[in-house]
């Protein structure tokens, strides 16, 4: 299990350490406002907040989450 904060909320998901976020959020969390561009971090369409920074979540594993803080789209006010 993967534990982290998902748009001021606590989740748990139970997924492959190496599953890039950007499939955790779509597929396991349904969360569809982060979306897929160019799949190598380059274009932007994919990027979320992690404690407050800026980073491509199709090129980030889940991993690197845990105990962290994610802001998606559809968590910014």
């Amino acid at each position: 299990m993967t534990s982290f904060a998902l748009n001021g909320k606590p989740v748990e998901v139970d997924v492959d350490p190496a599953t890039p976020l950007l499939w955790v959020l779509r597929d396991s969390l349904g969360l569809t406002g982060t979306k897929f561009g160019c799949g190598m971090a380059l274009c932007g369409a994919c990027t979320v907040h992690l404690d407050g920074k800026a980073i491509r979540s199709c090129v980030a594993p889940v991993s690197r989450f845990v105990s962290k803080h994610v802001t998606t789209t559809t968590g910014l006010s």
